[in-house]
């Protein structure tokens, strides 16, 4: 990236707080990118100094729209809420990075209700990928990742259920965190589901992820090894990935093996059904959740998430009961394979970012989902309540990010954002051209 993003958010001044938090508010009105990454922007004049305390003051930050900032609409993408009341008050997330000095300045665009993995949204926009126009970025967080990797904020909170915060980062060339689900509290956010969904954060690098993790995150719950055992996907036991992505992958493997990192290769068979576990939990709790606005205002949501919340109202008790029975299964079979290491790299997503009315598929794949092997690789830590952390591998040979994935042990939130800090010092930082900087 380029135009002074290298400065982390650590080397922050107080003195320079209100003068960045200006400029950045200036820069995100005139920005080519602006109406792709934003629903709404802060009415607040750019001439307004905002108080510098605490750790993150001078820096800005963003929110999904289906996360509550008080005073301004929450959307959730939809044209269901876009006249609703504003909300009274701040979600808890919003007021803490209010009070660790954090400046939100917006509230970024997102598949309808948290949808869907397309960065589509034919009220607020579509979300193109700020690699490649032509592809989408992915989502539901999809604008949250333009804000970043476009220099509009430093920092952005998204929503994620099957990899909503993950797998745009991946295709965005950014850093996305899924904490352990329950860590971040979801006070004041309309999630998709309310048995998976849990917050996320992006930010440029990962050194910044861990500034603001140390400053807002939980305390280690054990101490980190100075050379963690990582165990690594070794061959397409969870799925098929594409060539070029397993080829850029193996790649970054490779350089952190050369860097005297402890990998081994592991197989994790038997996580196929993870992505339709997912969806027979997430489709009849966002049907239930839906019920009375498909009640009164059908006609006003978009024919994909119409026909979701349908499909939902139909699903049978007895898929959902099992469903949310089988995570158990699936988190043994993980824990079984990585029980003698301390965390587990994968890919993050196991394919390109799509041209936009592209459906996804990698050849070989049964027939199925368009969604599935975009969430392969992301679901199964949702299912089983991991965290998991997708960071920057380079790039591909069509000069398109890959992202790695971080997966640790719930409550190890710490060990795998250091893990990526340390994977970011081998692998390097990726370079956006013409990326706006917020100095």
């Amino acid at each position: 990236m380029t135009g002074g993003l290298e400065t982390s958010l650590a080397e922050l001044t107080r003195d320079g707080a209100a003068s960045r938090v200006r400029a950045a508010r200036q820069r995100i009105a005139s920005h080519p990118r602006r109406r792709h990454a934003f629903i709404s922007l802060d009415p607040t004049p750019a001439e307004v100094a905002p108080p510098a305390s605490g750790p993150l003051a001078g820096a800005v930050f963003s929110v999904k729209d289906n996360i509550d900032v008080a005073g301004v609409t929450t959307t959730c993408g939809s044209r269901v809420l876009e006249h609703a009341s504003p909300a009274r008050d701040d979600a808890a997330i919003t007021a803490s990075l209010r009070a660790l000095g954090g400046t939100c300045v917006g509230k970024n665009n997102m598949h309808e209700f948290a949808l869907g993995a397309t960065g589509t949204n034919d009220r607020f926009g579509p979300m193109p990928n700020p690699w490649d126009i032509s592809r989408h970025v992915g989502g539901s967080s999809g604008g949250s990742v333009i804000a970043v990797a476009d220099g509009m904020v430093d920092l952005a909170v998204g929503t994620d259920s099957g990899g909503s915060v993950r797998m745009p980062a991946s295709f965005g060339g950014i850093v996305g965190f899924k904490p352990t689900s329950g860590v971040l509290p979801m006070d004041g956010v309309v999630g998709a589901s309310w048995s998976i969904d849990c917050l996320g954060l992006m930010t440029r690098t990962a050194a910044d992820m861990a500034f603001v993790w140390q400053a807002l995150g939980p305390p280690p719950s054990r101490p980190s090894r100075a050379r963690p055992r990582i165990a690594y996907l070794m061959d397409e036991s969870m799925g098929r990935v594409a060539p070029k992505v397993w080829e850029g992958y193996l790649a970054a493997i490779a350089r952190l093996r050369a860097a005297d990192f402890d990998l081994t290769g592991v197989s994790l068979p038997g996580l196929e059904p993870c992505p339709r576990l997912c969806i027979s939990i997430v489709y009849p709790e966002v049907a239930s959740s839906q019920y009375e606005m498909m009640r009164t205002s059908p006609h006003l949501y978009e024919p994909d998430v119409r026909a979701l919340v349908a499909l939902g109202e139909i699903w049978s008790a007895r898929n959902y009961v099992d469903a949310q029975r089988a995570r158990t299964v699936m988190r043994d079979r993980v824990e079984e394979v990585i029980a003698p290491f301390d965390l587990l790299l994968t890919p993050t997503v196991a394919l390109q970012a799509p041209h936009f009315g592209e459906t996804p598929r990698i050849e070989g794949d049964p027939p199925g989902s368009a969604l599935f092997p975009i969430m392969r690789f992301t679901v199964p830590f949702n299912v089983i309540s991991y965290p998991g952390l997708s960071v920057p591998a380079g790039l591909d040979s069509d000069g398109l990010p890959v992202g790695l994935q971080v997966v640790g042990r719930p409550n190890d939130d710490a060990a795998v954002v250091q893990t990526a800090v340390a994977i970011e010092r081998v692998l390097g930082r990726l370079t956006l051209p013409g990326a706006v900087a917020v100095p």
